[in-house]
């Protein structure tokens, strides 16, 4: 080796192909060095890059699954939103009713109080007209009872003028009768 060495230090020509060999080799020593390390840099990166992606792949996961109770979870709140909101709307017209159910119950209520006041009145007048009719129907017998006597009366006041018109109408006959035959004896 040494030989070779001292053959290409005297020779210019060798001594620049070797320089120029030694470069080449150096340059594709450094060429194979830098690719081995960008290639050593890529696979770190791409296995680094792999384990990201799993654990997004696993946290993507995990986010979709989330996401999706999420969704359930907002879906039962939306359709228990769309329950309150219709029993809102019941619970209002719920309300409205009972607001006029309550106006119906205060007229009813008033009403009721005049009907009640009304029958009081027509219960005292109803009592106060018993009163009177108790008392009338006591005056009427007394008066059917007056009648009947009076009717009594005039049926025999009545029987004595008859008598007493047949009495003198029986005597105006007979004294006619005994002028007549007077009058008959008297011109004969």
């Amino acid at each position: 080796m040494n030989e070779l060495i001292e053959k290409i230090s005297n020779d210019p020509i060798l001594m620049l192909s070797a320089a120029v060999g030694i470069v080449v080799i150096l340059f594709v020593v450094l060429v194979v060095i830098i690719a081995t390390m960008r290639v050593k840099t890529y696979k770190d990166r791409f296995i680094n890059t792999a384990i990201d992606n799993k654990e997004k792949q696993k946290r993507i996961g995990e986010l979709e699954y989330e996401l999706q109770r999420y969704q359930m979870d907002n879906a039962q709140q939306a359709q228990l939103l769309r329950q309150f909101d219709e029993t809102k709307e019941r619970l209002s017209e719920t309300h409205d009713v009972l607001l006029q159910t309550q106006k119906e119950l205060a007229r009813t209520q008033s009403s009721l109080a005049q009907v009640e006041g009304k029958l009081e009145q027509t219960q005292q007048m109803y009592i106060s007209l018993q009163g009177e009719h108790a008392v009338l129907k006591e005056h009427l017998e007394a008066l059917q009872d007056e009648n009947n006597k009076l009717r009594v009366n005039n049926a025999r006041l009545l029987m004595k003028l008859e008598t007493g018109e047949r009495l003198s109408a029986h005597m105006e006959q007979r004294r006619r009768t005994g002028l007549s035959g007077e009058d008959e004896s008297g011109e004969s």
